[in-house]
């Protein structure tokens, strides 16, 4: 349904971009000009985690586009927008099904905790569609925007990952996951520390280090001996996960078990 723009895809996004349907409910600071949407694209490849550029297909014909920017590192949140569809896929929920896979790719996968995006207030259909794919609408910009001679509002949506209504512990493990990946990205670890309790234990069964007792001692772990992979989750049930390395995405590394305490990660077993 929703794959990465690769430079194939140039020639269909710059047309679907262009179209008279089309072009008139994007906004003006986002170029349309066959380069800018290339550097994209080519953005979109070289930093995975931060950027994208994404295309919807129907039975491997492409129907639409849509991109995502990091707003805040240290906060997870991404910025939506450049949602394109061509006209012979509306009106079939194709925009709305791409949409809640794009939300879970970037809520699970991509470990966004925040997901904004904003409408034109002229853009009805643009506005049926947030609503529709379950963002919440949270508030107006009043002409804020002069877009076709005129003085436009820009309506405001969010999603959190709390609102996908996730298990408790699959939540947990998905905040824990995600702040592993930061970390990696970044080298810093306080982030995941703030997800254990201060007496938490953390067992790495099948790597002849630890265990480790409280959440010092965990950062400590991270910080003395980082990993140096992102994590991804193959699935997760109640307080337990498969997990895989993101050099080998669809490979079963090992499993995660934790158990929670007042919103709190108290212990984590990872087995290799």
């Amino acid at each position: 349904m929703i794959r990465r723009a690769g430079p194939t895809d140039l020639d269909f996004a710059v047309e679907l971009l262009a179209r008279d349907e089309v072009e008139p409910f994007l906004s003006k600071h986002r170029s349309n000009e066959r380069e800018d949407v290339l550097a994209r694209i080519e953005r979109s490849q070289a930093e995975p985690a931060s950027f994208g550029v994404f295309v919807i297909e129907v039975d491997g014909v492409r129907g639409g586009l849509m991109e995502f920017e990091t707003f805040s590192e240290r906060s997870r949140i991404a910025n939506l927008g450049g949602l394109a569809m061509h006209p012979d896929f509306r009106g079939r929920g194709v925009a709305r099904q791409a949409a809640q896979a794009f939300q879970r790719h970037l809520l699970l996968d991509l470990g966004f905790h925040r997901l904004q995006l904003e409408v034109y207030g002229f853009n009805e259909r643009g506005i049926a569609h947030a609503e529709q794919a379950g963002f919440v609408r949270e508030g107006v910009k009043r002409k804020a925007y002069l877009r076709h001679g005129a003085w436009s509002d820009g309506i405001l949506f969010g999603l959190v990952r709390e609102d996908l209504g996730l298990a408790p512990g699959v939540d947990l493990l998905y905040e824990y996951v995600a702040r592993h990946n930061q970390g990696v990205r970044t080298g810093d670890w306080d982030p995941l520390g703030e997800c254990f309790a201060a007496d938490a234990v953390l067992e790495l069964d099948g790597t002849g280090v630890g265990p480790f007792a409280g959440r010092d001692e965990i950062v400590a772990a991270y910080r003395g001996r980082p990993p140096d992979d992102e994590v991804r989750l193959l699935d997760a049930t109640g307080t337990t996960a498969t997990y895989a390395w993101l050099a080998a995405p669809d490979e079963p590394a090992g499993t995660m078990r934790l158990e929670p305490a007042a919103g709190l990660i108290a212990s984590l077993t990872i087995t290799v």
